[in-house]
């Protein structure tokens, strides 16, 4: 990541990203894109954003918001702030960078075409600018044979000899299957929340 969290992106991972780094104890459910979207609309409606809810005097916003997000469960999700530091360190040192939909780095045309439907974030690994440029998204199975790695690398070498960008969920064998290795190609990999 190359600029710091903001604190709107960083309240909301704390409500919504799961923050494991390896096997660790199950903690509070975290929110779905509808409960978020919900809890969003509210606080723009208080004249709020995500981050006013990490202020000191934000117990009376988490309070207020009661009928959307039960208060004890948004203050759970809300104080995992230590283990959010060890998580962005471990992406840091991986080169991931994270945005929201507060964020100005956040893909506009993903905002545009999805609106409260678009991921509230995004983990991804590249140039974050080539995702507003479109591309030829490639998924797949974690069980894929070697016939269908072939299919996907030479799909990845028609994209990249037409200049078109590989957007790819960057799984563990998959992670070089659309790279085409060619000079000018452009890949990168995205992860969204949920």
């Amino acid at each position: 990541m190359d600029t710091p969290l903001s604190s709107n992106t960083k309240a909301i991972l704390l409500l919504t990203a799961p923050l494991l780094l390896g096997k660790g104890a199950e903690g509070p459910k975290l929110l779905s894109l509808g409960e978020y979207n919900r809890l969003a609309h509210f606080l723009r409606e208080q004249n709020a954003e995500p981050a006013d809810l990490l202020s000191p005097n934000a117990h009376e916003l988490v309070n207020a918001g009661g009928a959307i997000v039960e208060p004890g469960r948004l203050e759970s999700l809300l104080e995992r702030g230590f283990l959010l530091s060890q998580v962005v360190e471990h992406w840091q040192s991986r080169a991931i960078w994270v945005a929201s939909r507060a964020d100005n780095s956040y893909p506009r045309r993903l905002k545009s075409r999805l609106r409260e439907y678009a991921p509230a974030i995004l983990y991804g690994a590249g140039a974050s600018t080539l995702l507003d440029g479109g591309g030829l998204g490639v998924v797949g199975s974690r069980d894929a044979d070697d016939g269908l790695i072939q299919f996907t690398r030479s799909v990845g070498a028609l994209a990249a000899s037409a200049s078109q960008s590989i957007v790819s969920g960057g799984g563990e064998r998959h992670r070089s299957c659309g790279d085409g290795r060619r000079p000018g190609s452009r890949r990168y990999c995205l992860w969204r929340a949920f």
